[in-house]
């Protein structure tokens, strides 16, 4: 039971990855068939609009998970978790099937225009997954193993990695057609959330939703949304504020990896480099996400989160200030540390930005301030792949890497200080319900629990001034007497 409900609850995230790591493969391969520098095709795309069409694959996908995020989230908190879920799952095999199935309509290849439209989709979908899976495992789970089972729906996003380039390294060395190579490798990403789609539509809403659509029937205002917001809006602060700041850094990983590449393996541009240098990068990534669900329960989310910021700035640091002497002197040290800014990426903020909004916010509100934290950290990302290449230079230098490290290692400060005074520490006890209408127990942070015990304090003065008052005023009357 356990197994099902992550394996459903985290196909979408497979899903997210698998798409997030094959469109890198499948635009080299277009590139050899439709680009003009490889093609010897009449209607070729010249250099120039063929990097205009992958930027625009990316964003398309980016922006339709943006506004996944925040709509499906949304719709899960009126209308249910199964059948948003449902609608979800089906998006991504629509826009899986889409993607592959485009055609070429009059001169040149238009179907570079549909593949867009169906990222768009796809990333429409993808977007609500975030939300619904993280709110579905929370709310379906026991307090005791929750954050170990939403780390393992997680990982199912580096699986995703690592499933996207097994096949494509499958596909170009087994000799397929370019055309073959990238309409399967488009189409396969629909296999996994097909197989979901049954035990999705098997599914059940959860108590706490049943519990809050009956509050709602019966005219509860405590349940409101803008009430709910307005108590947690330090919460939302932190929990959107680390995960746009997360992203940012998080694309300056890909920074290292034509370096790290050329360490590695012979330079190459050619399918075969490209699709070993990827599955290389992926088997970087995938220890932090283990070693995220080994330890998330036994750190807890705000120590594990400080402790992955903390090794970012370390390591980004580092990087920083050796770079030029790593690169050329030590080189394997280089992988090692370009290896560890993976690792406590994953073995940190990657993973607990997405546990503890799905944690600390109440039913009634679960999804829509978790799919608006989510979408934070896509704008973060969308922000840092538009802004980072100023800083690297284009073409990109070594002084520039070194800016960019630099500027990594100080938002990882940023997100350091963010976790401390806006991330509570809390543990499965506190997410107990205090209240009989509540689904979630309300944890303060630490300027929030400073103020209620000063509060308090100032109560029991006032207390014991009242009392000292009525005892001396007891005294003077027993004398008169």
């Amino acid at each position: 039971w356990i197994l099902k409900r992550v394996l459903v609850a985290g196909s979408g995230f497979l899903a997210d990855g698998y798409d997030l790591y094959i469109i890198g493969g499948v635009e080299h391969v277009l590139a050899e068939e439709f680009g003009c520098l490889r093609a010897s095709r009449s209607d070729c795309i010249p250099p120039d609009e063929m990097k205009g069409f992958k930027s625009m694959t990316s964003s398309a996908a980016l922006f339709g998970a943006i506004l996944g995020q925040l709509i499906f989230g949304a719709l899960a908190d009126r209308l249910g978790r199964r059948v948003i879920f449902i609608v979800t799952g089906t998006l991504i095999i629509l826009g899986s099937l889409g993607s592959a199935l485009v055609q070429e309509f009059g001169a040149g290849p238009r179907c570079m225009y549909q593949l867009v439209a169906c990222r768009a989709l796809l990333g429409f979908g993808i977007g609500g997954e975030y939300p619904l899976s993280a709110t579905i495992c929370a709310e379906g789970t026991a307090a005791r193993r929750r954050g170990t089972l939403m780390g393992l729906v997680f990982s199912n996003q580096g699986l995703g990695y690592l499933l996207s380039a097994t096949v494509m390294v499958i596909l170009v060395y087994s000799g397929a057609s370019l055309e073959f190579t990238w309409r399967f490798a488009l189409a396969f990403g629909a296999v996994v959330p097909t197989i979901s789609l049954y035990f999705r539509m098997q599914m059940h809403e959860s108590e706490s939703f049943e519990k809050v659509s009956q509050a709602r029937e019966n005219g509860d205002g405590g349940i409101d949304l803008s009430k709910t917001v307005r108590r947690y809006a330090w919460h939302l602060a932190g929990t959107a504020g680390n995960w746009f700041l997360f992203d940012i850094v998080f694309y300056a990983n890909g920074l290292f990896n034509a370096d790290v590449m050329h360490i590695i393996d012979p330079p190459g541009d050619g399918l075969h480099e490209v699709a070993n240098a990827t599955l290389i990068v992926v088997l970087i990534m995938l220890p932090g996400y283990i070693a995220g669900v080994i330890f998330i329960n036994k750190l807890g989310r705000k120590n594990m989160q400080i402790l992955g910021y903390a090794n970012m700035v370390v390591w980004f640091g580092i990087a920083g200030f050796a770079y030029e002497w790593l690169r050329a002197d030590a080189p394997w040290l280089f992988v090692a540390i370009y290896g560890l800014t993976f690792f406590f990426s994953n073995f940190g903020p990657n993973m607990t930005t997405y546990v503890i909004p799905g944690e600390i916010f109440p039913s009634q509100a679960k999804a829509t301030l978790h799919g608006i934290s989510a979408a934070s950290g896509k704008f973060g990302a969308f922000l840092g792949a538009s802004l980072m290449p100023i800083v690297t230079g284009n073409p990109v230098t070594g002084e520039g890497i070194r800016h960019a490290m630099f500027v990594c290692a100080i938002i990882a400060l940023l997100g350091l200080a963010l976790t401390v005074f806006l991330t509570p520490r809390y543990g499965p006890e506190d997410l107990a319900p205090k209240q009989p209408d509540e689904t979630v127990g309300f944890v303060m942070l630490y300027f929030q629990r400073s103020a209620q015990k000063g509060r308090a304090e100032k109560a029991g003065e006032a207390v014991s001034s009242d009392q000292s008052t009525e005892t001396g005023d007891a005294s003077e009357d027993s004398s008169n007497d």
